[in-house]
């Protein structure tokens, strides 16, 4: 018998937002915006004020255009402290100050 999979089967866990310092052992993705501090040809270390991660990548990934200080977003798969990374993003045009106001809010109105 042929087994066909699902569409769930194939999709990958949602990327959750979370802060550095909230990044638990048993997350399985997760996504984070700050500043790159330190670049290497497959890494980058990210600050967002709470502490930083190093963030490896595949040799696939052109970090080029990434630079110390920059704001990016980042998702991947927490491991040992560090992050095995899937994708990254220029956002120096992002409101952080909005976004976590905005997240705030929301929080405040779940509560």
């Amino acid at each position: 018998m042929i087994t066909i999979p699902r569409d769930d089967d194939k999709r990958r866990a949602p990327a959750v937002h979370k802060k550095i310092e909230n990044i638990e052992e048993g997350d399985i993705r997760v996504a984070v915006i700050g500043t790159v501090v330190d670049k290497g040809e497959t890494k980058v270390v990210v600050d967002d004020g709470t502490g930083s991660i190093d963030i490896g990548f595949d040799l696939s990934k052109d970090l080029g255009k990434f630079d110390e200080g920059g704001l990016v977003r980042a998702v991947g798969r927490p491991s040992n402290g560090s992050m095995d990374g899937e994708a990254i993003q220029d956002f120096e045009d992002f409101d952080v100050e909005l976004y976590r106001k905005t997240k705030d809010r929301l929080k405040e109105l779940r509560d």
